[in-house]
């Protein structure tokens, strides 16, 4: 009997994570050291921005953006899709949403202002071939609506094309229960971000996944096996290109123990 054919999922990296490194080195280098260390796909931040500068390494080195980060909000919206498409991504984000948005004194209503913005930000992707999500934090799942954190709220109030990139660093500096927020988000979880730091949720110290606390084996066991694992390490003390690298030896391993492949 033929065995199932099991495809591997995107590694990618958070731009972000190696800002300084950008800053300090430029583009090529960063991307040349990635490369090298065998990532074949990045997660560009602020795509309508930084998408010129990034595109010509991106041409030399191979390197693919599947997923990318941008503003979904205002006048930014039409600039990020199209760079997005550009990209040739076929998942956008948007990085964030300011911690008040989710503690306006109605929840429900701040939910459904969020909503709205996800949606609108999908009618216009969606006839470009992609679906938008967000990078959760903590605040999406401290707030409580009807009893549930807000990012449950929010995912039931939007349609297919939208979901999120689920942080379970941030969750736990939240204090949910991590496993039972997968599971409750199931297909909604388009992305997964992975940092790795301590139990007591507080974010002082992002360390390297599998330098940390977090059960990493039991969360991308957990998660859909089709979505894109993008290290995002958003605060680092020390090189974060070496986390980086370090971080995707960890990932690749957690792939193949969940595939039982060794």
């Amino acid at each position: 009997m033929t065995e199932p054919i099991i495809s591997d999922p995107i590694i990618s990296v958070q731009l972000w994570s190696v800002r300084e490194e950008i800053a300090e080195r430029g583009w090529d280098a960063v991307v040349d050291a990635l490369a090298a260390a065998g990532f074949e796909h990045v997660e560009p931040f602020h795509v309508s921005r930084t998408l010129p500068e990034l595109a010509p390494a991106l041409a030399r080195t191979g390197i693919t953006t599947p997923t990318v980060h941008g503003e979904l909000l205002g006048d930014e919206l039409p600039r990020t899709i199209d760079a997005a498409a550009e990209a040739g991504a076929t998942l956008v984000m948007h990085p964030s949403f300011p911690a008040e948005r989710w503690h306006e004194p109605d929840g429900r209503l701040a939910v459904g202002r969020i909503a709205d913005d996800l949606e609108r930000a999908a009618e216009l992707a969606a006839p470009l071939g992609m679906r938008v999500a967000f990078h959760n934090h903590d605040d999406d799942l401290r707030v409580a609506v009807d009893g549930r954190p807000a990012l449950l709220a929010l995912m039931e109030r939007v349609g297919p094309s939208v979901g999120v990139e689920f942080d379970p660093y941030w969750a736990t500096i939240a204090g949910v229960d991590v496993p039972a927020t997968i599971r409750a988000l199931g297909g909604r979880i388009l992305a997964v971000h992975l940092k790795d730091g301590p139990l007591d949720g507080v974010n002082e110290d992002q360390v390297a996944v599998g330098d940390g606390e977090l059960d990493w084996p039991s969360f991308v066991a957990l998660v859909p096996p089709a979505a894109p694992l993008v290290i995002g390490l958003d605060e680092f003390r020390g090189s974060t290109l070496d986390a980086v690298i370090r971080s995707r030896r960890r990932v690749v391993e957690l792939v193949a123990a969940r595939d039982g492949r060794r």
